[in-house]
């Protein structure tokens, strides 16, 4: 349940203007997660097993695959590109692997 607030916070960043830049490794996690899911992509989730195999999956997704997006999905997409990667303080890989999954 508390992750429906991570999704809601990144669809936020994405609306302002100009656009919030500052997200942590769970903001970029949701934002791969929804984008996945309205895109009906996947990544193979075996081969995470850092923060920056989801940044470079997805980075290697988009560029492959030629994604047609919209304005929200090109903002959230260059976040993640964009996103600086930190060490994990208060989440752990299962919380990203999740947040990845279960966007509805």
């Amino acid at each position: 349940m508390i992750y429906s607030i991570i999704y809601d916070a990144v669809r936020h960043k994405a609306r302002t203007t100009p656009p919030n830049i500052f997200i942590a490794n769970t903001e970029m996690a949701a934002a791969v997660g929804i984008l996945l899911n309205q895109t009906g992509k996947s990544l193979n989730l075996e081969e995470i097993k850092v923060p920056a195999d989801i940044q470079n999956g997805f980075t290697e997704l988009l560029e492959q695959d030629n994604l047609q997006l919209n304005e929200e999905q090109e903002i959230l997409a260059d976040l993640v590109k964009r996103y600086k990667l930190r060490d994990m303080v208060n989440e752990t890989m299962e919380d990203l692997l999740y947040l990845i999954q279960h966007e509805k």
